[in-house]
């Protein structure tokens, strides 16, 4: 006769050990998931995503005015009147806080890259990957069209 399988017994005490154990299990995943959310939110992820895709945006619009020359500082960007798909213009103070651009890049060097290796705008602390984000590739795609448009040599438009 084969012996008795221990753990297929129940007990009115291992139940209820399980229904304990199975509560703290789901506390503990509830609790986690909201200290993650709470993490995301005091440390901005949210807002410096949106001011890293509001200056793909923002610098893709003045690429496209401007005859593809780059921005030279944030004071040229402030005076730019860049709104689109937003309500509100943008917050410069809390995107400075939260982007880097670099002011004085190779445009040819930007017009051969993939949105993957595209570091000219970028998150002060990363944490998403924006190589897929539209803006960026509208903006990537702006300077290759541009870059197309210039003399090599002479670094002026071609005519």
């Amino acid at each position: 006769m084969p012996a008795e399988n221990p753990i297929l017994k129940q007990t009115p005490q291992s139940d209820f050990r399980n229904k304990v154990i199975l509560t703290i299990c789901l506390v503990l995943s509830v609790g986690l998931s909201l200290f993650a959310v709470q993490y995301r939110w005091n440390n901005g992820v949210d807002i410096q995503n949106q001011a890293v895709r509001r200056m793909f945006y923002v610098v893709g619009e003045y690429l496209k005015v401007h005859d593809g020359r780059w921005p030279e500082n944030w004071e040229t960007l402030e005076q730019f009147p860049a709104q689109g798909e937003w309500d509100q213009p943008p917050d410069y103070e809390l995107i400075r806080k939260n982007v880097i651009i670099d002011f004085d890049p190779d445009m040819d060097e930007i017009a051969r890259q993939s949105p993957a290796e595209f570091q000219a705008i970028r998150p002060v602390n990363p944490v998403f990957d924006f190589g897929k984000d539209p803006r960026l590739v509208d903006l990537l795609n702006t300077v290759q069209k541009t870059r197309t448009a210039w003399d090599p040599t002479g670094g002026t438009p071609a005519e």
